[in-house]
């Protein structure tokens, strides 16, 4: 992922803007993450969707500006390519361009990733 600029991401200028939504997380990351953290960090949407639980609006790996989880082996592969690509698919990862302020106030990253979805990339 070396081809794509920087984000302010560590500290976080945004108070972790991304992490407000919490992550899906695949099924072999919520049993290592239930065997590591215990009950109630991750849980199964209604739609059979495993994902990390956010208290106080915020994910609940959060701490300190920072993901708590960032080092461990099942750190979730969304979390890890986010924002350029998507784990589930290995191709661009397309999400509200919202999410992160940074996408608003730089342009030129926005662009970045549609060409990136126009080339099928």
């Amino acid at each position: 992922m070396s081809d794509f600029p920087a984000l302010p991401c560590y500290p976080c200028p945004h108070d972790s803007a991304c992490c407000a939504y919490g992550a899906t997380v695949s099924e072999k990351e919520a049993e290592a993450i239930i065997h590591a953290q215990g009950e109630g960090k991750v849980y199964r949407t209604r739609w059979g969707e495993w994902r990390t639980r956010v208290k106080n609006r915020r994910c609940v790996f959060l701490k300190s500006g920072a993901c708590s989880i960032h080092a461990e082996p099942y750190y979730p592969a969304v979390c890890r390519g986010f924002p350029w690509t998507d784990a589930e698919t290995g191709g661009p990862y397309e999400f509200d361009q919202t999410i992160c302020p940074e996408f608003l106030w730089r342009p030129e990253l926005v662009q970045l990733t549609r060409n990136r979805v126009n080339a099928g990339q």
